[in-house]
């Protein structure tokens, strides 16, 4: 393997963009429901064609998740050697993450309360005053749909499978130390037969094992590296055909009702793995597409945090008018950029970074005197 292959975090960045691009159109045109009674061109494909492929891009989810769990894999295994860490190690560890997963998103929180305040568009359904003070908290905390509480949008659910990732980080690598590859049978057995399907908490969990093992071993970078036939023209071609036959299949599976049914736990592991393999191999570093995907990766969890609101509260039928799909995620794609823009000039007047640094700080240094 030739040293100079290594998934960079420029790489990620650059996944983490073609994850937003997914996530935007699935949310904007996966079904019927979605369009709010409008009327949308998906010119030159046919509407079943162009919801199916959206319905497919669900796997945004996946991506994320691979990523956030590959992320922290490497993070532990430069912190403590060998991944030789205590109980008290491993504590401090996921309280850092967890902190900082909570900084990192209470600006949008308020800002996106905030707007919600002003425009009357809140989605907290409850009028007892207490009850949506809770929610709101556990929101906050990115806990709301972990504990089953009422969440301001729907798509915030992903944060408490983030908090549950960073939680069993520590129990996947310990597993992994101990049995090396078999963690992945480990997870994929009961999670295929054991746990009920379709609850978004846990359906997602195959990529665990898939990540710490692919992160470890250097796994992207080996594919890469890996050469079918000598010719690197023929190599190359080779490679393309068979991940891209793979990911259709797979794809194609997703969207049945028998894979979904046999399968789905499976398949919301594999789909992402596969997509970011085939992503590193021919896609991401192409010229002015790498600087495209990187900017969005940037701006990923702005995005993530505030385009539901824009599409489904603030601003639906103005995002709809524009009729044309590519059109209405263009539009969609350009003002959740612009409000992530708003919320660095935000983060850069009140010198957040320098604030939330030092509580996080402050925090983990009380965390590790009291625990």
């Amino acid at each position: 393997m030739e040293k100079k292959l290594r998934f960079t975090k420029q790489n990620t960045l650059a996944v983490k963009g073609i994850a937003v691009i997914f996530l935007l159109c699935y949310h904007c045109f996966s079904n019927e429901a979605r369009l709010y009674g409008h009327t949308v061109d998906f010119w030159p494909l046919s509407q079943d064609m162009a919801m199916m492929i959206s319905r497919c891009m669900v796997h945004c989810v996946g991506l994320f998740a691979f990523l956030s769990v590959y992320g922290l894999t490497l993070s532990m295994k430069k912190q403590y050697e060998q991944f030789q860490f205590s109980a008290h190690e491993a504590t401090l560890f996921v309280f850092k993450r967890y902190v900082n997963l909570v900084l990192l998103f209470f600006l949008p929180f308020c800002f996106c309360a905030g707007i919600t305040l002003i425009t009357g568009t809140s989605r907290y359904g409850s009028g007892i005053v207490w009850a949506n003070i809770l929610s709101a908290v556990m929101d906050i905390f990115c806990l709301g749909h972990l504990f089953g509480t009422q969440t301001m949008v729907a798509t915030w659910w992903y944060l408490s499978l983030e908090v549950l990732l960073i939680v069993f980080l520590p129990f996947a690598v310990r597993l992994y130390k101990k049995y090396g590859w078999l963690i992945v049978m480990m997870v994929l057995l009961p999670g295929s037969f054991l746990l009920e399907k379709h609850i978004h908490l846990t359906k997602y969990f195959f990529v665990v094992p898939l990540a710490v093992c692919f992160a470890d071993g250097q796994v992207l970078e080996r594919l890469k590296g890996f050469a079918v036939v000598k010719n690197h023209a023929l190599n190359k071609l080779l490679k393309f055909l068979i991940t891209t036959f793979l990911l259709i299949c797979m794809f194609l599976l997703y969207d049945s009702s028998w894979g979904i049914q046999r399968f789905e736990f499976a398949l919301n592991g594999l789909i992402p793995v596969t997509l970011i393999y085939w992503a590193y191999e021919f896609f991401i570093e192409l010229p002015v597409i790498r600087q495209i995907l990187e900017f969005l990766g940037k701006r990923s969890s702005d995005i993530f945090y505030t385009h539901t609101f824009v599409r489904a509260m603030w601003l639906t039928d103005v995002t709809y008018s524009f009729k044309h799909a590519f059109s209405i995620w263009l539009f969609l794609l350009g003002v959740s950029i612009g409000i992530s823009f708003i919320l660095d000039g935000l983060r850069k007047l009140f010198h957040y970074r320098q604030i939330t640094g030092k509580v996080s700080d402050w925090l983990v240094c009380w965390a590790d005197r009291t625990l």
